[in-house]
């Protein structure tokens, strides 16, 4: 059985290849039918751009989509990427909206669940090890129940309120889980309480460094 993928990623960026022959395998994929877009998942910034200026200079197929981690712990994705995103033009699929859990209200400074990928997994563990993401983690749960939401749902909707955002990767363990960040898809997330739940956590610094301009 033979069929055609929508959309491939590229998982990581290979330092050992050629970029230029990496871009031509994507492109082989496209005129053969195999796939109809490619992707990549965990690039930096300027190696995107890059790869689109080989990939129009060559006149072969480009990179239509990105998928960087993006969550109100985890912002980097801020500062180049998803500025990036708009100004080429590329879908931005995030991952981790909820930061492996962290954003679920199950966490805060005293408050961990019995059970959890934050307590099992090593790479969510090591990722979320600061104790400033469970004190966040605690305002933002408290913010969310001021206003009577779920902080799941929240969470979810917050990442998908960024204008360049196309639509976050949710997971679940159960239904529940699953009907918190669906019900995301309905909340009207107003610029003003966007930024008033962004100041609960540190904002990246702009891609220059110039903090003294952003004040």
């Amino acid at each position: 059985m033979t069929g055609t993928l929508s959309i491939y990623f590229a998982h990581r960026f290979d330092p050992d290849t050629d970029l230029e022959q990496t871009l031509y395998a994507f492109d082989d994929l496209v005129r053969s039918g195999k796939i109809l877009y490619p992707a990549v998942s965990n690039w930096a910034a300027y190696q995107i751009a890059t790869a689109l200026g080989i990939s129009r200079k060559e006149k072969i197929a480009e990179f239509v989509c990105i998928q960087p981690m993006y969550n109100l712990a985890k912002r980097q994705a801020e500062v180049e990427l998803l500025p990036l995103a708009e100004t080429e033009n590329l879908a931005v699929v995030s991952y981790s909206p909820l930061g492996g859990g962290l954003l679920t209200g199950k966490y805060g400074i005293d408050k961990k669940p019995s059970s959890g990928r934050l307590l099992e997994i090593d790479k969510y563990t090591k990722r979320y090890n600061l104790y400033q993401y469970y004190e966040t983690a605690e305002r933002f749960t408290s913010h969310a129940k001021e206003h009577t939401i779920d902080p799941a749902t929240l969470g979810v909707a917050w990442v998908l309120s960024h204008p360049a955002v196309t639509a976050p990767i949710i997971g679940a363990r159960n239904l529940e889980q699953l009907q918190a960040s669906l019900n995301a898809i309905d909340v009207e997330m107003t610029p003003e309480w966007r930024q008033e739940i962004s100041a609960l956590f540190p904002e990246p610094p702009p891609a220059t460094d110039r903090l003294e301009e952003t004040m």
